[in-house]
């Protein structure tokens, strides 16, 4: 482990992301800037209340800052890792909030979007994952020291993804699909998106489940098959499934084709929504609707099914390399964190910094920028979106703490 490097990371879900700082945490000391807005700041803080390598802080300007400054008397480095995908405005506007930090903050030598995703799913930037499977990276390093606590009869796994009430396509929009999972009389484990935990009785500001997804969630929840959301390395229940019944628009198929052990892997899609473009396709029985699921999995159980996936790991390394658990350190390298040279006793001046904030966004201000600005709690943000800009800067520019 380097001593000299630190990250930062803005953190906006609960149990969605731990697998990536477990990756990250095994490389170098790790400092959560929690949102005031995350409806899970408490189950992080209960998380990794125990970890010596991941320290949790609710995010804020002076928080940060007084951070950068202890960091930088003790000579650190430090690297910004973006959770959100750069493929959405919150991703986008936290790149811009961090680069307006850094141009004044000599410590942070680089922000950047861990792609916590993988090649498939729309949050996924793969052009800037430089090959590297980071998502395997805590799977690789702990995969012989524990084990999941699930039937080990239940080889058929379902890890539906969600969809939005504009775009209803996961197959949680599909009454009668989850009504039959419910009604699945054999042995088998469902996992939901981490982040569809979070709706369930907190108002989660980067989820909008339709209501006919929010009822099926619910459903879902009375299954005695449901996973809890604490069983947070979906890997390991990929590499266990004999059956994979998941949502085209994932990372979870693809990540499927590692593992060249003859998994089935069960799509669902919306029929008018086939793109005959996407190269993952010819390793993937797909279906539409309840019908062509059932047939599937009759076929299976009669030894019928044909397996798609016997070349699937080769297909896996044309867009990855192979993973080792030691991809963040091929990070380090490829983007230089270690070797970059640093002039870190200059002046940190604080104000200069909040000022260069206020001018990156004062002229742009969307209710997702209060967000990313991470000064306020939901109900806050609610507010001043009908008040006055200068109010929204009122946090960053009041009485500059004691750093």
């Amino acid at each position: 482990m380097p001593n000299n490097l630190i990250f930062f990371v803005p953190y906006h879900t609960g149990y969605a992301h731990v697998e990536l700082i477990h990756s990250f945490a095994s490389f170098a000391d790790v400092h959560l800037f929690v949102y005031k807005w995350n409806p899970a700041q408490q189950i992080v803080r209960d998380y990794f209340s125990r970890s010596t390598n991941v320290k949790v802080h609710e995010f804020g300007i002076d928080t940060i800052l007084a951070e950068l400054v202890k960091q930088q008397q003790q000579q650190h480095r430090v690297v910004v890792l973006l959770t959100a995908s750069m493929n959405y405005s919150l991703g986008q506007l936290q790149f811009r909030f961090f680069c307006a930090i850094q141009k004044n903050a000599p410590s942070i030598i680089d922000v950047y979007s861990t792609g916590h995703c993988m090649y498939g799913c729309q949050s996924c930037s793969h052009a800037h994952s430089h090959r590297l499977p980071i998502t395997f990276t805590n799977y690789m390093r702990t995969k012989c020291l524990s084990s999941i606590n699930v039937d080990r009869s239940a080889d058929i796994i379902i890890c539906p993804s969600f969809s939005s009430e504009s775009a209803p396509y996961s197959l949680l929009s599909n009454k009668e699909i989850v009504e039959k999972i419910v009604a699945f009389t054999f042995p088998h484990a469902i996992k939901l998106h981490p982040l569809t935990f979070q709706n369930r009785n907190e108002d989660n500001p980067m989820l909008s489940l339709s209501k006919l997804e929010q009822e099926h969630i619910d459903r879902f929840h009375t299954s005695k098959s449901i996973l809890p959301n604490s069983q947070t390395n979906t890997l390991k229940l990929i590499e266990r499934a004999r059956v994979l019944i998941c949502d085209s628009d994932s990372s979870i198929p693809f990540e499927a084709l590692y593992f060249n052990d003859h998994k089935h892997i069960l799509v669902y899609e919306v029929a008018e929504k086939h793109n005959v473009k996407d190269d993952r396709q010819k390793y993937f029985h797909t279906f539409h609707n309840v019908q062509q699921l059932t047939n599937l999995l009759e076929r299976y159980f009669a030894g019928e099914l044909e397996c798609k996936t016997e070349n699937s790991h080769q297909f896996f390394l044309e867009k990855y390399e192979e993973p080792d658990g030691k991809e963040i350190e091929r990070l380090a390298d490829v983007r230089q964190w270690l070797m970059r040279q640093l002039d870190l006793d200059q002046n940190f001046d604080a104000e200069k910094v909040k000022q260069g904030v206020k001018d990156q966004f004062q002229s742009s201000l969307t209710q997702m920028t209060l967000y990313a600005l991470g000064e306020h709690t939901t109900a806050q943000i609610h507010e001043l979106c009908y008040g006055d800009t200068d109010d929204v800067f009122h946090t960053l520019l009041e009485n500059i703490a004691e750093l």
